[in-house]
């Protein structure tokens, strides 16, 4: 298994070139938990992410992504389709702002743009992405862990209070929380 600089685990199928931009596939492996902060989270990388789903075909969910931190923004599309209740194989890359607001035209009208401020950290060597939703608001906060092949791989940081392990659950994909009814 390879890791980026960030230490997140990545399991790469395959890497192709797609509209002259780097895209990377590999199998998401993900926990995720709805948890509540009872402490300081120590030394987090934060960011503000505005998520939109675009029409597409069964099964695949096709989104643009813009995250901003320190007044400078990176443009995604990903792609996502499933292999197992825990499993996705999740094809990602760059894009420019250009091709990014020209995504933005083919939206899924059943939902809306999802606003998160995001909060990843290490903790006992597992990377971890911490949720806030802005717009829609949630109740708790999302917590995934990935690369975590199960719920007793994962270490939970105490200053985090576990809700609810809600791996697998469709209620709690990003993309069921952005839709409109």
């Amino acid at each position: 298994m390879s890791s980026n600089i960030k230490g997140k685990p990545l399991k790469i199928i395959s890497t192709f070139n797609f509209l002259n931009m780097q895209m990377h596939t590999q199998v998401e492996i993900e926990r995720k938990y709805l948890v509540d902060i009872i402490g300081q989270i120590p030394n987090g990388d934060v960011s503000d992410i505005w998520q939109t789903y675009l029409l597409s075909e069964k099964d695949v969910c096709r989104r643009v992504r813009k995250r901003c931190s320190n007044a400078k923004c990176v443009f995604y599309i990903t792609e996502k389709r499933p292999l197992a209740y825990d499993r996705r194989v999740e094809t990602e890359g760059k894009i420019s702002r250009e091709e990014y607001e020209r995504l933005l035209l083919e939206a899924d009208p059943e939902k809306r743009t999802i606003h998160k401020r995001r909060c990843c950290f290490t903790w006992q060597n597992q990377f971890f992405e911490l949720d806030t939703f802005v717009e829609p608001v949630l109740q708790h906060h999302l917590l995934e862990i990935e690369g975590a092949e199960s719920a007793d791989a994962v270490t939970m940081p105490p200053f985090l209070r576990v809700v609810a392990d809600v791996t697998g659950n469709p209620e709690y994909y990003n993309a069921k929380i952005a839709s409109r009814k």
